[in-house]
């Protein structure tokens, strides 16, 4: 009989999904304010206030030396990176997902869902740095530990899935999670050199499952 689809733990939490759609619309609010009073300003400029006996304005040609519509260009630019960047935050919070189809893995990000058969992929677990953002506001910091990856590639395609062994909590999957995978992966029949790496990636899993200092690097 085979297992229902399980939804792994990777994807963003209720809260999680609450707070980055709040940053989202305060980022936007903030946007659209710069940019009424940008327009504001452009608007007294083009209709002659400045020369009326008002006090030069700084998007005014004749003092910043650019015209109004180079400046209206630079402001669109950088408008549509924020919003372009606000965008690709929020749907990736909200897209990510991955689910256990018996033996398939599939993973969704925010450009498409790759799809694996871990019974008959060639699998290994990976890994990679852990960083966390820095207390002081200086970009990235390391925390000393890995985040490992189970990866896995299609024989025939050549295409790899890679599944984040962390939750968005930055710690690592359920246990039965974890065990559900190794499962999916022993489950095939493999060529020798491949059964052998599928049997040590199974291992790892079922270690990452079982072993409290394993859960806790």
């Amino acid at each position: 009989m085979l297992n229902p689809p399980m939804r792994l733990s990777v994807n963003a939490s209720t809260g999680q999904k609450v707070t980055v759609s709040v940053i989202g619309l305060l980022f936007l609010g903030v946007l659209g304010g710069i940019a009424g009073v940008a327009a504001l300003a452009l608007r007294r400029t083009e209709s002659g206030f400045a020369a009326d006996g008002f006090a030069p304005s700084p998007f005014d040609p004749d003092v910043s030396g650019f015209p109004s519509t180079a400046i209206k260009g630079l402001f669109a630019v950088a408008a549509v990176l924020i919003v372009g960047c606000l965008v690709t935050m929020v749907l990736g919070t909200y897209r990510r997902q991955a689910v256990l189809d018996g033996t398939v893995l599939e993973v969704r990000g925010l450009l498409g869902t790759r799809r694996a058969d871990l019974a008959t992929s060639r699998v290994w677990i990976d890994s990679e740095p852990e960083y966390v953002r820095s207390p002081h506001g200086e970009g990235n910091i390391p925390t000393g530990r890995r985040v490992p990856h189970l990866m896995a590639e299609d024989p025939l395609s050549g295409r790899k899935v890679r599944l984040r062994l962390h939750s968005m909590a930055r710690t690592l999957l359920p246990p039965h999670e974890l065990n559900a995978l190794a499962e999916a992966v022993e489950s095939g029949s493999r060529a020798d050199a491949e059964a052998s790496q599928a049997a040590r990636t199974a291992t790892m899993l079922r270690r990452l499952a079982d072993d409290p200092i394993a859960r806790l690097l």
